[in-house]
């Protein structure tokens, strides 16, 4: 019976419990740190691979180019060429790209299949854009093809619509989502030019604009993005609508316009236009109200109150058919905001109002369409106004970077130090409301120039003006006026730039003492508007710290005429000098501060007010180019003192970035 004894020698029950928990707690407290350990690893694993494709891209740049990326200082590497140099190549790759960029540092290489890094995104923006389920309609039959359309209303698309995406230095709104691409609007028209000498988008000077064409001066947005690699052919349709449609006189019975009453889907188009950027079409506006082809109704999240272009043509029933595009309009129509409109003239109980906004005629706004990859992965961003998604792009900046390395269209911080303080508490860019600090001033990068020097505009105009200069409101300034000493007009005292009578009946005299002068901007001479920003004792260009100055670039600024009516690129060719007013050209000055050129990018009307071009209007002594509130660019006489003035400035490219991501809500800042 020994083996029944007690075995004294073992363990207990509750000891090998005991035993059992503590190596329970052990496993559970190390199996996470354990399982980071090793998801570290493959992160620095993935990371490694990532850079031996660059390094291989690097090998062939200099193998088969000696290193040189272009004109445009960037080049798309296929991967596919890099096949035999690559290990453990598949066929994942096959649509993936090596994006080469020259920087002020030398040349930054970026894989696109980083992109894919499942360590650094938070989900494709397709998926993210279809999560919102109150703000899309799925499965939509739209010219023959089955997409998603996103919809909302106006008064939601700012705080409660998650369809905004920074992208490229701009801020866009997603407008449909399918199993190959993403298809998004510029949130804001960036420019405003003719459309062209006809209806035709084929031949149109925005379509020129917009895309590289192979035309001189073709591609100003285009060739201002960044990492074009996930941009795809567009599927823009050009068909007419059918459409029945009234004559109304707009809110303020200003015009007699023709507004759509009803229209019929178009069930499969035939005329597709497959460029890489676009405007938006008849039915994007129909389907962005409900999320299918009901009749058209107004007020979507589209809605920006200003005339801005489509690409839909239109003939009006007359002797010779005469054609139009749809452009959306800039206030109420039988209380119906964002409606599309022709301004053709016509007759409304008995008032006639006359047919100005023509495609040969005045600029209007325009607002670019792409298609993206429909894989683009989200890296933040929540998808709202104040706080959008960010996709993958070249764009996250290493310490040391400088600003000649930042991309078209984001925003830095300037000190305007000395500037009056003002009575102003905010500024609204995009329609996005910021605190104003003069400490902290928000511009916009618009360009970056041959020799990497940065073209850069005020975010907003300028406000909190000294009392010598503003006019009505403590914001409006005349552009110039020439006081004739010998006129007995001029009987109101505006010779010593004094007195409310001033400003009536002497229309057009401003408050910095003119006395020299031709009328061109010049601001050498205390006559018009360029005297203000650069050299008068209470200049603009004082407003800027000491520091900043010293970043501040004289440069050449090109006085070409606004080209109303006419292609935007002949403002770069125009250089015949004659007798003045009648040339073609002022010239080129050399100055520290300008003002926006017509066609520039970011030329058009973000703010809702009118500001001025730094372009006179052809064989005439006294019109001046402006964007006006409404989004129209016509010529305004150069003495009025209701129009703002937007100056901008070129700094220096070795500027050093210290912190932000250039977005609106963050922009970078420079070091001190």
């Amino acid at each position: 019976m020994k083996r029944f004894n007690k075995i004294e020698s073992g363990f207990t029950l509750i000891e090998l419990l005991a035993v059992i928990i503590i190596l329970a707690i052990v496993a559970l407290i190390s199996t996470p740190i354990i399982m980071d350990v090793i998801e570290d690893a493959r992160e620095s694993s993935l990371e490694r691979t990532y850079e031996s494709i660059e390094r291989a891209a690097q090998l062939y740049l200099y193998d088969e180019y000696d290193g040189y990326v272009g004109e445009t200082g960037s080049m798309t590497i296929p991967m596919s060429e890099l096949k035999s140099m690559i290990n453990n190549y598949s066929s994942e790759m096959d649509n993936e790209s090596v994006v080469v960029r020259k920087e002020s540092n030398g040349l930054r290489y970026y894989y696109t299949g980083r992109d894919k890094n499942p360590y650094k995104t938070i989900g494709t923006l397709k998926e993210k854009i279809e999560e919102d389920t109150s703000h899309i309609k799925m499965n939509v039959v739209v010219n023959g093809e089955t997409v998603n359309k996103v919809y909302g209303l106006k008064s939601e698309k700012d705080n409660v619509m998650k369809n905004y995406v920074w992208y490229s230095g701009n801020l866009w709104q997603v407008l449909e989502t399918s199993d190959n691409y993403i298809k998004m609007v510029l949130a804001h028209s960036i420019t405003s030019i003719t459309y062209g000498s006809t209806s035709d988008w084929e031949t149109s000077w925005v379509r020129k604009w917009l895309n590289d064409t192979g035309e001189e001066y073709s591609g100003v947005f285009y060739n201002g993005l960044e990492r074009t690699d996930i941009i795809l052919d567009g599927n823009f349709c050009l068909d007419e609508v059918s459409v029945t449609t009234s004559l109304k006189v707009n809110e303020d019975s200003s015009r007699v316009v023709t507004v759509p009453t009803s229209s019929t889907k178009i069930s499969s188009c035939q005329n597709i236009s497959t460029d890489k950027v676009g405007l938006l079409t008849f039915e994007d506006y129909v389907y962005a109200n409900t999320g299918n082809s009901a009749t058209y109704t107004g007020g979507s999240f589209l809605d920006e109150d200003e005339l801005m272009w489509t690409m839909t043509p239109y003939t009006k029933a007359t002797s010779n058919n005469t054609k139009y595009v749809w452009t959306q309009w800039y206030n109420n129509i039988d209380g119906k905001s964002g409606t599309l409109a022709i301004d053709t003239g016509g007759t409304v109980d008995s008032v006639t109002k006359g047919s100005t906004f023509r495609t040969d005629t005045y600029g209007l706004g325009v607002r670019p369409v792409i298609y993206i990859k429909s894989d683009a992965e989200v890296k933040e961003g929540t998808g709202s106004k104040k706080d959008p998604f960010i996709i993958s792009a070249n764009n996250e900046y290493e310490e040391g970077s400088k600003l000649s390395d930042v991309t078209i269209g984001e925003y830095i911080y300037l000190d305007e130090g000395n500037a009056p303080s003002g009575n102003h508490s905010s500024v609204i860019v995009n329609g996005y409301s910021i605190t104003y600090d003069k400490n902290k001033v928000a511009y916009r990068v618009i360009d970056i120039l041959e020799d990497g020097s940065i073209k850069v505009e005020r975010a907003d105009v300028l406000r909190g003006l000294d009392s010598t200069i503003s006019i009505r409101s403590n914001l409006y300034i005349p552009y110039y006026y020439k006081w004739d000493s010998n006129s007995t007009s001029n009987t109101c005292g505006c010779e010593n730039g004094t007195g409310s009578a001033c400003y009536w009946n002497c229309s057009g005299k401003n408050y910095y003492q003119p006395t020299l002068g031709s009328g061109e901007y010049n601001w050498q001479e205390s006559e018009n508007i360029g005297y203000y920003l650069n050299n008068a004792s209470n200049s603009y260009y004082n407003w800027f710290t000491d520091e900043i100055k010293n970043y501040i670039s004289e440069s050449e600024w090109n006085l070409a005429v606004t080209p109303h009516g006419k292609d935007y690129s002949e403002i770069k060719s125009y250089t015949t000098e004659g007798s003045y007013p009648n040339r073609k050209s002022d010239g080129v000055i050399t100055a520290k501060v300008g003002l926006p050129t017509y066609g520039e990018r970011y030329s058009g009307n973000d703010l809702n007010i009118t500001y001025w071009y730094i372009n006179r209007m052809n064989g005439s002594s006294s019109s001046v180019g402006v964007v006006h509130n409404i989004g129209r660019a016509p010529a305004d006489s150069a003495g009025y003192y209701w129009h703002a003035a937007r100056p901008v400035i070129i700094l220096k490219s070795n500027i050093v970035i210290e912190s932000g991501n250039g977005t609106m809500t963050n922009p970078y800042s420079i070091k001190g």
